[in-house]
């Protein structure tokens, strides 16, 4: 039975059974296993547990690590595209849930040309006649009837009978979940969700912020938690929720008002996924230093087009530097209280469509957030693992655990005392195929 450290490791087929031996945080307990080992096989996790407890086959091939072994991280809210699907897999991050892409794109996500995380797709959005997305013309929404091509950004709902009908469309359409935005009217929401639950579609909701359109949304926080929505983007719909309550979304809530609303979404078994690197930038006028992420050094025109439109979002929000500022408070404030109370928090970026959140990368920064506000470093690293999977209903994603896909990330020191670990990567096991930093260098180049 050959022994290797990462150094050494030759190519190994996904097929050959790998005993990963080191530390192993498996995303289920707070504290890792200190000389734990992790076997793989044919893609999937086989048995994980004390080293010296495992029964090993003959024809397995150790790999001896240094740091941490951990599940492969997830992303529950990005806006992906082709070009750079491989920089998720190089920081650490195998799986993304897609918050809003046409068909078209959706179709080319599915069907990389080279290295790609798994990538769970909600198709175009449902929104109502006010959508934000109409000011990218004409192709950017579709309205049920009225000619323009299925694979828009967003589906135009007016009526009950057009969100139901929307909603079965994109259901044959092959997406694991269903994204309800900010205009839309009450009556059409409720419709949308009651048959989102009949196809057993989960529904990710964006409900509009302070920086956005929030204030005039018509559906808030505890109208979509009552609906039974699986996740709330952004920290949304809670300004407005608290507005309606009496109180200035802008300045200091009550603490009863926060976790009254806390205790209803844990109460509702609604994640929060509050996207703190979203505000951060935008709470500021100057640009966050984000060199020690993985992949802040690519270059390429890739990168150039990204550092442009950041650099676009971030100058055009300067006006609002103090209501992302309140946004951004009101969802670390929401995301501690729901983890404290046992929910369900999700570590999601937005990644590229806000300023500076960079593609893989920025899910390292985001889970130093998560600890900034008062989560511990596992109820983070679970939001990247375990509970987003839980958001995207993957049981067998997040956790190292037998069954599981072998999505495994190695990094230097221990992530359980000290978040930032993460983002010293080793090694990514991507469905049992491990591949290097070389290796991943060599996907990125091409």
């Amino acid at each position: 039975m050959p022994t290797f450290t990462l150094p050494d490791l030759p190519d190994l087929s996904p097929s050959t059974p790998v005993l990963w031996r080191g530390r192993v945080w498996t995303g289920v307990q707070d504290t890792p296993l200190d000389d734990g080992a992790v076997l793989t096989r044919a893609g999937r996790i086989e048995a994980v547990g004390p080293a010296a407890r495992l029964t090993i086959p003959e024809d397995a091939v150790t790999v001896q690590t240094a740091g941490t072994i951990l599940p492969g991280l997830i992303d529950p809210h990005v806006h992906a595209r082709p070009g750079y699907l491989p920089w998720f897999v190089a920081a650490g991050v195998t799986t993304v849930r897609d918050a809003c892409n046409s068909l078209e794109m959706v179709a080319a996500l599915l069907n990389p040309a080279g290295l790609a995380p798994r990538v769970l797709p909600s198709g175009p959005l449902l929104d109502g006649p006010d959508a934000f997305f109409r000011q990218f013309g004409p192709g950017a929404v579709h309205e049920p009837g009225d000619g323009q091509e299925r694979s828009a950004g967003a589906l135009i709902v007016r009526t009950p009978a057009q969100a139901e009908r929307a909603v079965a469309f994109l259901a044959g359409q092959g997406v694991t979940h269903l994204k309800l935005y900010e205009a839309l009217a009450p009556d059409v929401y409720a419709a949308a969700t009651r048959a989102a639950a009949r196809l057993n579609l989960p529904v990710m909701t964006d409900l509009g912020m302070l920086t956005t359109r929030g204030r005039a949304a018509q559906v808030d926080a505890r109208q979509a938690l009552a609906l039974g929505v699986r996740s709330i983007e952004h920290a949304s719909g809670f300004a407005l929720a608290a507005a309606r309550a009496g109180f200035d979304p802008a300045g200091a809530l009550p603490t009863d008002l926060l976790d009254e609303l806390a205790a209803l979404t844990v109460q509702a078994g609604t994640a929060l996924v509050p996207t703190l690197s979203v505000f951060a930038p935008l709470a500021t006028d100057t640009p966050l230093d984000q060199c020690d992420l993985p992949l802040a050094a690519q270059g390429g025109p890739l990168r150039e087009s990204l550092d442009a439109q950041w650099h676009a979002v971030h100058a055009g929000t300067r006006p609002i530097r103090a209501l992302a500022e309140a946004d951004g408070r009101l969802a670390a404030q929401l995301a501690v209280r729901v983890a404290r109370l046992g929910g369900q928090v999700g570590a999601g970026t937005d990644t590229p469509a806000g300023a500076f959140t960079l593609p893989g990368g920025s899910l390292h920064a985001e889970l130093e957030r998560l600890v900034q506000t008062g989560l511990t470093p596992a109820q983070a690293l679970r939001a990247a693992t375990g509970s987003a999977a839980d958001i995207l209903g993957r049981p067998d994603l997040g956790r190292v655990q037998p069954g599981a896909v072998a999505d495994l990330l190695v990094v230097a020191g221990d992530p359980t005392t000290d978040v930032r670990a993460t983002r010293d990567v080793r090694l990514v096991v991507q469905g049992g195929r491990p591949l290097t930093p070389a290796a991943l260098r060599g996907a990125l180049g091409a």
